[in-house]
């Protein structure tokens, strides 16, 4: 089946039209589409484009929460179309993980498991674990659903999964931070994985029908890189100014290229960004023993920096920075880094 269009839609969030945006999503529901394909195919994919429309640099952080605002209100209108079914199969707990601002893809996801037959309670962004344990001793749950789409939330996550476990609940994740498979989840000690909103439903049906919270969920052995993650949290303030001054005052690995030489006058801090971006993909890699964090993260910046203008050779720098820094006191974080 053809995916319907997002470009119409797209439309009404570069003019920053709610009214038309909802009205256009609305009119797609009555007209005979899904519900969740208007929210997955249409809205989903929109929200994509912005993604990419801040990455180009061509629209502003305030550019893309307008956007994104829209697509809020957009979710809930026609998310009010999805029935709450009479008899649930369970009730599930949707939230994100702490420091994980983007709320959007988990509602969607919840939207997706709304309409195959699942109660849902969305709990929104950036959740604190102790917060969230104490939600669940208040709620009668079968299971509980992460979302996380950058790397630095993946320890947050953690501490939510943790809470879940102890709580007695199988517990989904995903999001582009798990990456294409479950090695993350299950190094992070989830239950399952699903590839996207609409994988979600079929996964959880598995999970909850095995009932075996500990076959399901593969423990987190103890690894030299959960060590140096730990450590690494601790010297993540001294790791950083390092790695910076390296950085940027190498004269053959630094962005001396770059209109300015100082990077507090990049783009709102992109350098800086950049560290930071680069030692939590690293403090990730650590934590779940799976180096393509540190591939993934080199692109993203790698095609960032491109569409900034800056200079190519800037990110490979920066990774032979942090090599220089945390190279001989955490030696598995030398070993990630060697694999790029």
């Amino acid at each position: 089946m053809t995916a319907l269009p997002f470009g119409p839609y797209f439309s009404f969030l570069e003019r920053r039209d709610a009214a038309g945006a909802v009205a256009h999503a609305l009119a797609l529901v009555d007209g005979g589409a899904d519900p969740v394909d208007v929210l997955l195919d249409v809205v989903g994919r929109a929200q994509e484009q912005v993604g990419l429309r801040w990455a180009a640099g061509s629209w502003t952080v305030a550019h893309e929460h307008a956007a994104t605002a829209i697509s809020e209100s957009v979710a809930l209108a026609v998310g009010a179309r999805i029935a709450a079914p009479a008899d649930p199969l369970g009730h599930v707990i949707l939230t994100c993980a702490e420091r994980e601002w983007h709320g959007l893809p988990a509602r969607l996801v919840g939207y997706c498991l709304q309409a195959a037959g699942w109660r849902t309670t969305f709990l929104g962004a950036s959740m604190p674990a102790r917060q969230f344990a104490r939600f669940l001793d208040d709620v009668d749950a079968d299971a509980v659903a992460i979302s996380c789409s950058v790397a630095a939330s993946l320890p947050a996550a953690r501490r939510l999964i943790d809470a879940a476990r102890e709580a007695g609940l199988q517990v989904l994740v995903g999001g582009g931070a798990f990456g294409p498979d479950d090695t993350r989840a299950r190094a992070l000690g989830a239950s399952g994985w699903a590839k996207d909103a609409r994988a979600a439903a079929a996964v959880l049906d598995g999970l909850v029908a095995r009932g075996d919270l500990h076959s399901a969920a593969t423990d987190r052995a103890r690894h030299a890189g959960a060590d140096e993650h730990a450590e690494m949290v601790v010297r993540f303030a001294e790791f950083r100014a390092t790695a910076r001054r390296s950085w940027l005052e190498s004269p053959h690995t630094g962005p001396q290229d770059s209109a300015s030489q100082d990077p507090a006058s990049q783009d709102g801090g992109l350098f800086d960004d950049a560290i930071d971006h680069a030692l939590h993909a690293l403090s990730a890699a650590l934590l779940t023993d799976d180096p393509r964090l540190l591939r993934e993260a080199s692109d993203w910046l790698t095609a960032l920096f491109a569409a900034r203008g800056e200079p190519a050779g800037a990110i490979p720098g920066l990774w032979l920075a942090l090599h220089r820094t945390v190279g001989e006191p955490l030696p598995e974080a030398a070993r990630h880094l060697k694999s790029l």
